[in-house]
């Protein structure tokens, strides 16, 4: 009895440690396979800290850093992973990309051999084609769960980085 309890536990563990992520609510992530390029929007004037308050509140006077810092990581975290869909500061691009974030969080990880601050991202992002005016597909972000550093800050840009590469390798 007990070998079965600890192997449910740990099987129960392992579940709610992966779930969520970055998932395709809408249409095919097809789009990633074609060379070309996205010019990315990001809107954080829903976006919440832990569902309670807007983070521009939880942030005051850092604001302006933690979004800078965060959409430049974002994407620097994309085109990294990206083999071919590049984003780019241009308009002309073939692709638009609207990041909205609707909610953040911050918790502290012991879970491995380097504990550290670690940071969820709930949201919405949707690829239109530029031309057509098309939407193409529509990820949903569930409490994405990343970065990890001592700094607060370090782990919210680490965070980004792995939010912008993940999307990049989501099919």
């Amino acid at each position: 009895m007990k070998r079965s309890s600890l192997t449910l536990c740990l099987a129960l563990m392992t579940v709610f440690a992966f779930a969520g992520g970055i998932k395709v609510s809408q249409g095919k992530a097809s789009f990633m396979k074609n060379e070309g390029t996205v010019n990315v929007v990001f809107n954080w004037k829903d976006a919440m800290w832990n569902n309670e308050k807007p983070v521009k509140e939880q942030w005051n006077d850092e604001y302006d850093a933690y979004v800078e810092k965060g959409e430049a990581f974002f994407i620097e975290g994309f085109n990294k992973t990206s083999k071919k869909v590049k984003i780019v500061k241009d308009t002309s691009a073939d692709y638009v990309m609207t990041v909205n974030f609707s909610n953040f969080d911050r918790f502290y990880s012991v879970m491995s051999l380097v504990p550290g601050n670690k940071h969820k991202i709930w949201g919405e992002i949707v690829v239109t084609d530029k031309r057509t005016g098309e939407v193409i597909c529509k990820y949903l972000v569930d409490e994405f769960k990343g970065g990890r550093d001592f700094s607060i800050f370090d782990s919210f840009t680490e965070s980004m980085t792995d939010l912008g590469s993940e999307l990049a390798g989501t099919k």
